[in-house]
C-alpha cells in the first residue's frame, strides 16, 4: 500500500462512502494491508494507490477513504464524478446508516446516472446488536440493482476482499461496455454500403442501355 504516485497508472479508482462510524477506513485498511487497525484519523481524505491480484491479474487500484463529510452533497458529487466504482457502506448496527444509503444513492445519480457500485454491511461480528437484516440489505442492492455483502473488518479479510474484487470487475466491465458502444461501425458495413450506391449510378449513368 502506498499513498498516492502520480506516475502510475490506475486500473480503476474506487471511493468509499457512507455515515460517520460504520468502518469505511477499516475495511479499506483491511483490503489494503490485511490487518484490522481500531483507531483512525478521519479529519480528511486520504486516497491510496494498492497493486492487487485479481483473477490472475496485477491491477492497480486507487482507492479514496473519505473525510467525515463524505454524505454532503459536494462532496458526494466530487466523489462520484472521481470514481469509477462506489462503495457504498453501513454498519448493521445502525438502522440510520442503513437508511442514509438511499438517499445518499439519490445525490449520486445526477452527476453520475447508473454508478458502478456495491453495497456493504458491515460490523457483521456483532450480530447481538444487529439492526439491519441481512435480507434488508439484500433487497436494497437489489432495489438500487448493486450487488451486495456482509462483511466484517475486525474479523476477516475474505468477504472485504471479495466485495472488492466485485466492484473491480464490474467496472471494467462497464468499461469495456463504452469502448464498445463508442467505437466506430466496421468499415466492411460502410464497404456495402458504397458498392450498393455505385450499382445504382451505373444504372443510372448515359449510355448504358445502347446497343
Amino acid at each position: 500500500m502506498t499513498r498516492r504516485d502520480s506516475y502510475k497508472q490506475t486500473d480503476a479508482k474506487i471511493a468509499l462512502l457512507g455515515s460517520r462510524n460504520v468502518g469505511k477506513s477499516a475495511i479499506a485498511v483491511r483490503f489494503l494491508t490485511k490487518r484490522f487497525i481500531g483507531e483512525y484519523d478521519s479529519s480528511q481524505d486520504s486516497t491510496y494507490q494498492s497493486t492487487a491480484t485479481i483473477d490472475d491479474d496485477q491491477v492497480n487500484l486507487e482507492i479514496l477513504d473519505p473525510g467525515p463529510e463524505s454524505t454532503e452533497e459536494p462532496t458526494v458529487e466530487s466523489r462520484a464524478i472521481w470514481a469509477d466504482g462506489l462503495m457504498l457502506v453501513y454498519s448493521i448496527t445502525d438502522r440510520k446508516s442503513f437508511e442514509e444509503l438511499g438517499d445518499l444513492y439519490n445525490l449520486i445519480v445526477p452527476f453520475k446516472q447508473k454508478p458502478t457500485a456495491v453495497i456493504v454491511g458491515n460490523k457483521s461480528d456483532l450480530e447481538h446488536e444487529r439492526q439491519v437484516s441481512e435480507t434488508e440489505g439484500a433487497l436494497l442492492a437489489e432495489t438500487l440493482k448493486c450487488m451486495f455483502f456482509e462483511c466484517s473488518a475486525s474479523e476477516g479479510y475474505q468477504k472485504i476482499a471479495e466485495a472488492f474484487h466485485a466492484l473491480y470487475r464490474e467496472v471494467m466491465k462497464r468499461k469495456k461496455e463504452r469502448r464498445i458502444s463508442l467505437s466506430p461501425r466496421p468499415l466492411r458495413a460502410l464497404g456495402k454500403v458504397f458498392r450498393r450506391n455505385s450499382s445504382k449510378n451505373l444504372l443510372l449513368t448515359p449510355g448504358t442501355l445502347s446497343t
